[in-house]
C-alpha cells in the first residue's frame, strides 16, 4: 500500500509539531529544575561532555583508552546518582528531565530502519479518515450504524427473497470487501432505486477502507463529469479541477455515487468510459452506485461502458421501500 505523497508529507508535518511542543515543554521542565536546583544543570553539562571525554581519553592513553573510559563511567555514575537525588530532594520525579518520544519504537522518527512505522502508518489513516469527514457524513454512516430495521422481513414477489434477506447479504459482502480491501480487490456495482441504503454501503466502505490506510476518492457522477469539463473546456477553476480528476484517477478505491443522474452526452460518455477504462486498466478498484438496472444501462451509456460495468463489476441489488420516506414518516 503506497500513501500518497501529500497525505504524508502532511503526516510529517504534524510528527515534526509535536515533536517541537515537546521539546518546548522539556525545555521548560529544565528551566524550572535548574532555578530551584542550579547544581543539576551543572551536571548536565558534564555528563553532555562524556563522549568527548572518552574520545581524549583513547587519544591520551596510546590506544587503550579502557582505564580512562572506565573512570569516566564511573564519574558518570556518581554524577547520575546526585543528579536523582537532587531531583527527587526538591519533589521531582526521577524522570522529570527525560525526553520521553510518543512512540518508543520509531523515536518519533516516523520510521523503523527505512520502512514507516505502525504510528506513522496510522496517523497517515487518521488523516485520510479525517479528509473524507469532509465530504461524506461517516460519523453517522458507518457499519456499526447500519439498521435491519427499514428493510421489510415480507419476500418479494418477483424475486422470492424479502428485503431484509437480501440487504443482510448485501451487509455482509461490503463488510468483506471492506475488511479484506486491496489493490486486487473487484470493482462494485450497487443498483436499484432511490433511497435503499447504497450511498450508505458505500460510504460505509469508504469509511472502512481509508482507516485501514488506504485512500478514497468519493464523488457523485455530475461533479466528476463537470470536473473533466472544466479541464478540457476552461469554464471554471481549472487547478481545482485538476486535483480532483487526479484523486480520481490515482486513488486507491474511487466511488462514484449516483451515476445515471448526469446529462447524457456525448463528452458525459466520454469522460466516464475512459475515467473507467483507465482504472481497469491500472487495477484500481471502483464502486459504482446506481439507479438504473442492468438492462437499462446501455440504453444510457454507450455499449463499451455497458459492457465494462457489467463484466468487470460485482452487481450487488438493492431493492425494498424508500427508507428516507420511511424515515420522514416516522
Amino acid at each position: 500500500m503506497a500513501i500518497e505523497k501529500r497525505i504524508l508529507a502532511a503526516a510529517r508535518r504534524e510528527l515534526e509539531r509535536e515533536r517541537a511542543a515537546r521539546q518546548d515543554e522539556l525545555n521548560a521542565r529544565r528551566a524550572e529544575v535548574y532555578a530551584k536546583a542550579p547544581r543539576v544543570r551543572q551536571i548536565d553539562r558534564q555528563l553532555s561532555a562524556t563522549a568527548a571525554a572518552v574520545l581524549r581519553a583513547a587519544l591520551e592513553s596510546g590506544g587503550d583508552p579502557e582505564r580512562a573510559v572506565a573512570r569516566i563511567r564511573e564519574n558518570n555514575l556518581a554524577l547520575q546518582e546526585e543528579r536523582a537525588a537532587l531531583l527527587s530532594q526538591n519533589g521531582f520525579a526521577a524522570d522529570y528531565l527525560s525526553d520521553k518520544p510518543a512512540c518508543p519504537q520509531c523515536g518519533d522518527s516516523g520510521y523503523v530502519g527505512s520502512a514507516l512505522c505502525g504510528c506513522m502508518k496510522e496517523r497517515c489513516a487518521r488523516m485520510l479518515q479525517e479528509e473524507l469527514s469532509a465530504v461524506l457524513p461517516i460519523q453517522d454512516q458507518n457499519f456499526k450504524k447500519f439498521r435491519f430495521d427499514y428493510y421489510s422481513a415480507r419476500p418479494d414477489a418477483r424475486l422470492g427473497v424479502s428485503p431484509r434477506e437480501n440487504m443482510e447479504y448485501n451487509l455482509d459482502e461490503c463488510k468483506a470487501y471492506a475488511a479484506q480491501f486491496s489493490h486486487a480487490s473487484p470493482n462494485l456495482l450497487l443498483y436499484g432505486s432511490t433511497g435503499l441504503g447504497k450511498t450508505f454501503l458505500s460510504t460505509c466502505i469508504a469509511d472502512a477502507v481509508a482507516a485501514r490506510g488506504f485512500s478514497v476518492a468519493y464523488d457523485t457522477a455530475i461533479n466528476i463529469v463537470a470536473a473533466y469539463e472544466t479541464l478540457k473546456f476552461g469554464n471554471g477553476d481549472g487547478e481545482s479541477a485538476a486535483r480532483r480528476t487526479e484523486r480520481y484517477e490515482r486513488a486507491d478505491l474511487l466511488i462514484i455515487d449516483d451515476m445515471g443522474t448526469e446529462m447524457g452526452t456525448a463528452f458525459t460518455v466520454s469522460a466516464l468510459y475512459n475515467l473507467i477504462n483507465n482504472r481497469l486498466m491500472a487495477k484500481r478498484p471502483m464502486i459504482v452506485n446506481t439507479n438504473l438496472l442492468p438492462e437499462t444501462l446501455s440504453e444510457k451509456y454507450s455499449p463499451a461502458v455497458a459492457s465494462r460495468l457489467l463484466g468487470e463489476f460485482l452487481a450487488l441489488r438493492f431493492f425494498g421501500d424508500d427508507i428516507r420516506l420511511l424515515k420522514k414518516r416516522s
